[in-house]
C-alpha cells in the first residue's frame, strides 16, 4: 500500500512539477503511519530522490526546459528559508500541548496555500505574468518557498508553480521541470543539514527503500508522460490533486486539534 500512494503520488508530481509530497505527507499523517518528524524526513527523501531523476534526466537529454537563471537564485532562497522553516517546525513540536498539534497546524497552513493555488490555477487566463528579472527579488521569494516546504516537510512544489507562472511568466510543462529544480537543491540542503545537525530521527529503513524506490519509479512514469500530454491536461490533473489536498488536509486539522 505504501508502494502505491508513493508511486503514484511521484508520477502525478513528475507530471504536473510538484515532487508527490504534497500528496505523500497527508495521507501519512492522516493514516497515522509515524510520527510527524519521521513522515517529514520520509517524504522528504522522497521527493528527493524523485525530483533527482528528473532534473538528471532532463539535463542528460539536454532539454533547455531548466532555466538555471531564474530557478538558481529561487533554489538559493528556499535552501535559507528551509533552515528557517525547519526551526520554526521545530520550536512549534518542542511546545505543542499534544503531539497532534504541530500535525494540526501544518494541514491549516497547507490548506490555505492550497486553495490559493487552486484559485490561481482556475483564474490564471485572467492574470498577467510580471516577468521579473530581478535576482534578488528571485531570492526573496525563495525563502518565502523554503521556509514553507520546510515547516511542512514537503517540497513544495504547487507553491512554486504559482510563482514560476506569474512572477516569470514560464508556461506549465517548463515550470513543472524548474520547480523540480528547485526542489531538488533544497532537499539535498536540507538532507545535509539534518546530517550535520544529528537530527534525523529514528525510522524504518525498509520503508525508506520502498518510498525511494517507488518514487523513482515514479518519477520515470511521469516524466515520459509529461512529455506526451498537453497543458491543459497537467492543469486539470493538478486541480484534481489539490482539492483532494484539500480535503484531507481538512480531516488531518480536525486530527490534530481534536486529538482523535
Amino acid at each position: 500500500m505504501l508502494f502505491l500512494l508513493v508511486f503514484v503520488s511521484c508520477c502525478i508530481g513528475a507530471v504536473c512539477g510538484f515532487g508527490g509530497g504534497v500528496v505523500i505527507k497527508p495521507v501519512l499523517d492522516f493514516v497515522q503511519y509515524d510520527s510527524t518528524q519521521v513522515v517529514n524526513f520520509l517524504s522528504g527523501c522522497t521527493v528527493l530522490s524523485m525530483s533527482l531523476y528528473t532534473v538528471v534526466s532532463s539535463f542528460v537529454r539536454r532539454e533547455k526546459s531548466v532555466k538555471t537563471a531564474v530557478s538558481t537564485p529561487l533554489a538559493v532562497g528556499a535552501i535559507a528559508g528551509g533552515m528557517l522553516g525547519k526551526e520554526i517546525f521545530s520550536y512549534l513540536l518542542a511546545h505543542a500541548v499534544q503531539p497532534g498539534m504541530v500535525s494540526g497546524i501544518q494541514a491549516v497552513v497547507l490548506v490555505v496555500l492550497t486553495l490559493c493555488c487552486l484559485l490561481y490555477i482556475l483564474l490564471k487566463k485572467h492574470i498577467h505574468p510580471l516577468h521579473t528579472k530581478s535576482i534578488l527579488t528571485a531570492c526573496g521569494i525563495g525563502v518565502f518557498l523554503g521556509t514553507v516546504s520546510g515547516f511542512l516537510g514537503i517540497g513544495g512544489g504547487q507553491f512554486n508553480l504559482i510563482v514560476l507562472y506569474f512572477f516569470f511568466g514560464m508556461d506549465t510543462k517548463t515550470a513543472a521541470t524548474n520547480s523540480l529544480y528547485i526542489i531538488l537543491l533544497s532537499k539535498i540542503s536540507n538532507l545535509v543539514m539534518q546530517i550535520c545537525t544529528h537530527s534525523i530521527p529514528e525510522f524504518e529503513y525498509s520503508s525508506l527503500a520502498v518510498m525511494i524506490l517507488a518514487g523513482i519509479l515514479g518519477g520515470i512514469i511521469g516524466r515520459f508522460v509529461n512529455r506526451k500530454v498537453a497543458d491543459k491536461t497537467v492543469d486539470r490533473l493538478l486541480v484534481g490533486v489539490l482539492c483532494i489536498v484539500i480535503v484531507i488536509c481538512c480531516c488531518n486539522m480536525i486530527s490534530g486539534f481534536t486529538g482523535r
